[in-house]
């Protein structure tokens, strides 16, 4: 399977409703976002090799150069008393991040470390240029054949990823209720009907036919959500990771996960870095929890993972230029 599996897998979700009117098929919103939290073991297709399955470190800098990048500092301490306790850290974040400085380098390169709960890890790299192109190995030599032969990856999910990126710059200093609307859009097939837009947390009526059909299928009704949190959370994720290297995608990212009361916020330290995790229940993903655990000070993603141990990932974010990449330099 190809390195864009999470793109695809959120482009599938949207398609839902495809291109007939819209009625909510809540069966298919429960099922889909229970689906989508064990298809993600589908990262299994990349090259597998075994290595220690350690939260990786994460640093933005310019390859070459040991002192970090402009945007890294951390933010100052001014408290934020028009948001809940719980989510101020995100707030205070936010801050932050809509003035931070972009790095120096032209890319981003993502080393997700794959670990999967039969025990087997994979490494795969994805390079995000600053102009949108991507490039993806399956080893270090890999990356650097491809950059060095100018071979990017496109594929269904270019034009999704392309969109979800847009839609967090946008949401860092834009309408918010705008912003959502596209985040949970991006990946719908081009000349499909859109579905839609829920407000956050609002959860979509069910009788007691559609209650009986869950129990039937041995699906809870309460763990219902709306497409449309459902859609920006996964995108919100996939967005991260394209504009990993971006302060602006980041604070956008923060301000729409910020927006959804089923999301919750837990402060905590990961091999000495404060870091946010941001956990989705039932309601996003229609059975257990998922979580996001992003770096406090700069919104750096660390690690997503399921609550099952199904699977987790590992990031480390290394701010590159190409040129450096296609010499092996990195």
């Amino acid at each position: 399977m190809s390195h864009d599996t999470e793109a695809r897998l959120s482009a599938t979700l949207q398609g839902i409703v495809g291109d007939r009117p819209y009625e909510p098929d809540l069966e298919q919103i429960e099922s889909r976002g229970r689906k989508l939290r064990h298809r993600r073991l589908a990262w299994r297709a990349t090259a597998g090799t075994s290595f220690a399955a350690a939260v990786a470190a994460i640093a933005v800098v310019t390859t070459g150069t040991p002192a970090p990048a402009p945007n890294l500092a951390a933010p100052n301490s001014a408290a934020t008393s028009s948001v809940t306790a719980e989510k101020a850290p995100l707030v205070k974040l936010v801050g932050y991040l809509t003035t931070a400085p972009q790095p120096a380098g032209d890319a981003t390169l993502v080393l997700r470390n794959q670990v999967l709960n039969d025990g087997l890890t994979v490494d795969a790299w994805d390079l995000f240029a600053d102009n949108g192109d991507l490039y993806f190995g399956k080893t270090r030599g890999d990356l650097s054949a491809q950059v060095k032969g100018k071979h990017t990856t496109g594929g269904d999910g270019e034009a999704g990823r392309k969109k979800a990126v847009a839609a967090a710059e946008y949401a860092a200093k834009g309408d918010l209720n705008e912003a959502r609307k596209r985040m949970a859009l991006a990946y719908l097939p081009e000349g499909s009907k859109p579905f839609p837009i829920d407000e956050p947390g609002v959860k979509p009526s069910i009788d007691a036919k559609i209650a009986a059909k869950l129990k039937a299928t041995g699906q809870d009704a309460s763990t219902v959500g709306n497409l449309t949190d459902i859609s920006v959370w996964n995108n919100s994720i996939h967005a991260l990771k394209a504009g990993a290297g971006s302060p602006t995608v980041r604070a956008g990212v923060v301000r729409l996960l910020g927006q959804m009361p089923e999301l919750t916020v837990e402060q905590g330290a990961i091999d000495g870095q404060p870091v946010l995790t941001i956990a989705a229940g039932a309601l996003i993903t229609g059975g257990g929890n998922d979580s996001l655990t992003i770096n406090a000070d700069t919104g750096l993603p660390i690690k997503h993972a399921s609550d099952s141990g199904a699977w987790t990932v590992n990031y480390t974010v290394t701010r590159v230029t190409l040129a450096d990449v296609a010499n092996g330099k990195f």
